[in-house]
């Protein structure tokens, strides 16, 4: 009995002993570090994705308004010659290139857009794999979770895809105006210069305005 009461008290002084030195130097006993789980890895990647198309569709908007801002300044320069006006419409033509390489398949968006679903698609293929060890019902529940997320790349891959179009579209517009605008003022029309090269303003505008409002709400549903 006295034996297992100095075993006791041995084991409580060994303890008070051990408080006494971590807190002597200041240190606390270390937690076990918390190992992420697949739901929190899960979540990380989704807001990644969220995170960078946010970021890409401000890049855009930022593209947009400079070309917005061209085309206002065309539509304003009223006393202008033919030539400068040419010259303001190889800017715009120029900010239509820039924001059209955004939207290229190699572009920071058309990858991220790219990666997201090849990580959706490792992830269904992952989980359709454990039906027997994670059972149907369960299975099924994720799988319709990373669908949600698909439509997210769907939605995303076909706004990138109409516009790129729609960008493509306006640069033939606008190459034509200023070969026919060229044109006239060899013939010494000026005057119709001028009115081929605004002809084609207003459609571009239009175009960039669309695209710009179609871009706020790419990067709002990712919110």
């Amino acid at each position: 009995m006295v034996r297992s009461l100095n075993i006791v008290v041995a084991a409580v002084t060994a303890a008070l002993v051990g408080s006494v030195h971590f807190a002597a130097f200041g240190q606390t006993p270390q937690q076990p570090a918390v190992a992420s789980t697949p739901a929190t890895r899960e979540a990380s990647k989704v807001e990644s994705f969220r995170s960078r198309l946010q970021d890409q569709q401000k890049t855009l908007e930022s593209y947009g308004a400079k070309i917005s801002g061209l085309v206002d300044r065309l539509k304003a320069m009223s006393g202008a010659t033919v030539e400068s006006r040419i010259a303001e419409v190889r800017s715009l033509r120029d900010a239509l290139v820039q924001l059209g390489t955004q939207l290229q398949p190699d572009a920071p968006l058309s990858q991220s857009i790219d990666q997201y679903q090849s990580w959706i698609s490792a992830q269904m293929g992952r989980v359709n794999n454990q039906r027997s060890t994670l059972g149907p019902e369960f299975v099924q529940e994720l799988v319709r979770r990373y669908q949600q997320y698909q439509q997210e790349v769907t939605r995303a891959r076909e706004s990138v895809s109409n516009h790129s179009n729609a960008i493509d579209h306006a640069l033939k517009e606008l190459t034509m105006a200023e070969l026919r605008a060229a044109e006239m003022l060899m013939a010494e029309d000026a005057a119709t210069a001028v009115k081929e090269l605004l002809g084609v303003l207003d459609s571009v505008g239009q175009t960039i305005d669309d695209i710009r409002s179609n871009l706020r709400k790419l990067g709002n549903a990712a919110v």
